[in-house]
């Protein structure tokens, strides 16, 4: 094999790798006749956890803070300051979080290839040994986390944006902070400016 060649076939694999990636899907929606130049406050209304309603007041969970501070600093660049629901703020933000536990299982079936690389079973006949068949099963286990952050308008009662952020989580807590505040930049990239 020449060189060229496995170096073409080595690009071509990172490429690919690159290319699939696992980040954020976000999916937003704000409503087009709402004036969004015209909040300049808003306060976190609540948080539901994996379909548990967590009081705002009480929420001392360092992990639903990064999120809440993620936010904060997003809406905080587009000139919304945080404040307290005691002070009327002019959106409310409502975070909801959840993680689907997904579990899929393949089974492979392979006849020996080059370089005997899946001859892993042999049978022995008449003399000589022959390579067979083989199957495996393999388990893929996938934790899909979703984050859902809803603007209202109090004053109105009524819903005004929605994000929608999901991802593939993995084990390492910091890379899937960096997933969700990668997907809130994302998501607030879309709120609307002044008309």
């Amino acid at each position: 094999m020449s060189l060229r060649f496995l170096f073409a076939w080595l690009a071509l694999g990172l490429l690919v790798a690159g290319g699939c990636a696992a980040g954020p899907k976000v999916i937003t929606d704000f409503d087009p006749s709402v004036e969004f130049s015209s909040f300049h406050t808003f306060a976190f209304s609540g948080v539901t956890d994996r379909g548990r309603e967590i009081q705002t007041a009480s929420d001392h969970s360092p992990l639903r803070g990064r999120i809440k501070a993620m936010i904060d600093e997003q809406l905080a660049a587009r000139g919304v300051r945080q404040v307290g629901l005691e002070d009327h703020p002019d959106l409310l933000v409502h975070i909801f979080f959840g993680v689907l536990d997904e579990q899929s299982v393949e089974s492979i079936s392979r006849m020996p290839g080059f370089f005997g690389r899946y001859a892993e079973a042999y049978e022995y006949h008449d003399g000589g040994w022959t390579p067979i068949k083989t199957t495996r099963v393999i388990t893929h286990e996938d934790h899909e986390g979703t984050l859902i952050v809803d603007l209202a308008q109090p004053s109105k009662k009524s819903l005004v944006g929605r994000a929608v952020i999901r991802a593939i989580l993995g084990d390492n807590l910091e890379e899937n902070f960096k997933l969700a505040n990668k997907g809130i930049a994302e998501a607030f990239k879309d709120y609307p400016s002044a008309k």
